[in-house]
């Protein structure tokens, strides 16, 4: 009798145009998915033909076309799916961040108000998945969100976000809730990969900024920090880093505004850095007030960054993060949209547009701008959440790699280089809302009559 694994066919999903981002683009390319993985990926000939040599001959072939743009399924690096909900506040306008932030507060801490955080995150969720996301870092805040992701099998990290703590506080229990918050979340079933998020320092003091990275490694978990975001968190370091040329590093600070109130004008990066709570299994968000020494300790340290222009703007973080710069810089960067508490929508392709515009715009010259875009807002927001290696890699198209796609809607002109790169750049420029199907481990996630 044949195994249920028999009956499975192999799906050929070929293009004009796939972009595999770990390899070059391939004009009328396809790709061939066997249950949740990528097996072969090439010209459309090269595909068919290797299949009906290889292992996989035996199996039935299904092809399904899209006349238009293939790539990975895009990765949303930053947002929080639980305020779905309180679009309300992201669609309005503010003259400060803290004015923002009081309105935001004005609907999260109303008791009277029903606030079914499950139902808007797992809405959020299936709004990620019509627009071509396949993998999102997700903050949660209340624990009954944390399925989010998993409701449309998505990938990424769920990030327990741990705010508002004092020191004292912490010390007394803190550890103590946040290993049971961990294993209540693990224990619901829902949840993906779970991370711990430390949100920014001026909601936590130093001890929290202490442990939490500890605690995480020790559990084998990943970490997001809010960082940079705010005018508050700027600082005014030009040099290079020297452990003997600045005193406050030999001081103990209760917490980063007590830094601040003394007069040094450090920043938050330097700050959070200096606790020894940065490395390579951490990306920030944000990172807008990040000058040259900071961008330089998140490389050091191999730190990502995703970058969220949209949701600077409405929260008024009173500048642009310096795109140009973390380019040039080579700096990991991938995008977020935020949550649409601060952004008016949960498109990443928005975002990207406004990223291509703000690097010109802020002196960016480089041809392979649009390239760089849309490694941005796939393999590396993969990268940033250590998913672009191993057995879960994400972000690309490779034999091997977990299948996931997205199908833009972007008319295709190979009709010489120049069209190519034309072609690229309507995809960053213009490619919001032209998703028209998403595949999630090799299972049809969203169909708008795509094939």
């Amino acid at each position: 009798m044949a195994s249920m694994h028999d009956l499975n066919p192999v799906v050929v999903y070929s293009a004009s145009l796939v972009l595999p981002v770990t390899a070059p683009a391939l004009p009328h390319g396809a790709v061939a998915v066997y249950l949740n993985r990528v097996v072969h990926v090439g010209t459309r000939e090269w595909v068919l033909k290797a299949l009906s040599e290889g292992p996989l001959r035996s199996k039935r072939v299904v092809e399904r076309h899209w006349d238009g743009i293939l790539l990975p399924g895009l990765v949303n690096a930053h947002t929080h799916l639980q305020y779905t909900g309180m679009a309300s506040v992201g669609q309005q306008e503010y003259g400060s961040f803290q004015e923002w932030s009081d309105a935001f507060d004005v609907i999260y801490d109303d008791d009277a108000l029903d606030k079914p955080w499950k139902d808007w995150a797992y809405d959020g969720a299936r709004q990620l998945v019509e627009y071509g996301t396949t993998a999102a870092a997700d903050i949660t805040t209340d624990l009954e969100a944390a399925g989010a992701l998993f409701s449309q099998r998505m990938h990424g990290i769920t990030y327990l976000e741990v705010m508002g703590w004092e020191n004292d506080n912490w010390n007394a229990s803190g550890p103590e809730w946040l290993r049971d918050l961990v294993e209540q979340a693990s224990q619901e079933g829902e949840a993906a990969d779970i991370g711990i998020s430390p949100h920014a320092p001026y909601s936590l003091e130093s001890a929290p900024f202490l442990d939490l990275p500890d605690i995480a490694r020790s559990m084998g978990m990943r970490l997001h920090i809010h960082l940079g975001e705010t005018p508050s968190e700027s600082g005014d370091a030009e040099d290079l880093y020297s452990p003997v040329s600045r005193s406050w590093r030999s001081h103990h600070w209760d917490s980063y505004p007590q830094l601040k109130s003394s007069g040094v004008h450090v920043s938050a990066i330097q700050f959070v850095d200096q606790l020894g709570s940065l490395g390579p299994d951490i990306h920030i968000a944000h990172g807008v007030y990040a000058d040259a020494e900071d961008r330089r300790i998140l490389r050091q340290r191999g730190v990502g960054v995703a970058l969220c222009p949209r949701s600077n703007r409405i929260t008024c973080t009173q500048k642009d993060a310096p795109v140009a710069d973390y380019l040039r810089e080579g700096n990991l960067v991938s995008v977020g949209t935020d949550s649409l508490s601060s952004s008016p929508s949960l498109d990443v392709l928005d975002d990207v547009s406004m990223l291509y515009d703000l690097a010109r715009e802020q002196g960016y010259e480089g041809a392979d701008l649009s390239h760089r875009l849309i490694r941005m807002m796939t393999l590396g927001g993969a990268e940033v959440m250590g998913l672009n290696i191993g057995p879960k890699r994400i972000g690309q198209i490779n034999a091997g790699a977990l299948a996931d796609f997205a199908f833009l809607d972007i008319p295709v002109d190979l009709s010489s280089d120049e069209a190519y790169e034309d072609t690229l750049e309507r995809l960053v420029r213009e490619g919001s809302g032209t998703n028209r199907a998403t595949v999630i481990s090799g299972r049809v996630a969203h169909n708008n009559d795509a094939f």
